[in-house]
């Protein structure tokens, strides 16, 4: 069983999220859930167990890009898919300097999954 955690601000795209991945990879999988950054790193620090993020980039309280820092500070090795809804390369670049799996454009939901089954060896 792989444990995932999912974090959006947007409670609609964070349940499609999650239905997707449940149907597409079936029972193999087990989905966390975050509303924001500051919510996935407090979820993270209790329980380390994740084989792997996907993230927003864009979210109040803390972005993707904070979020990433903080749990390679952590973890180092873990998988992170960040996807947007925005091209920014700025920030790109530097998610892709702390090594980030893959960074998804929304209309995303067939890639994402794609890249999770990828992330997790599915």
């Amino acid at each position: 069983m792989k444990h995932i955690l999912v974090v959006d601000d947007e409670i609609d795209i964070l349940e499609t999220i999650i239905e997707s991945l449940e149907i597409a990879l079936d029972a193999e999988i087990l989905i966390h859930r975050a509303l924001n950054g500051v919510e996935a790193l407090a979820l993270f620090n209790k329980d380390q167990t994740y084989d792997l993020i996907v993230t927003d980039l864009n979210m109040p309280k803390m972005d993707g890009v904070s979020l990433t820092e903080n749990i390679r500070r952590i973890q180092a090795d873990i998988p992170i898919i960040v996807f947007t809804g925005h091209g920014d390369l700025k920030e790109q670049v530097k998610l892709n300097s702390f090594g980030i799996f893959a960074m998804i454009k929304k209309p995303y939901v067939e890639d994402l999954i794609l890249e999770v089954s990828k992330a997790i060896n599915l």
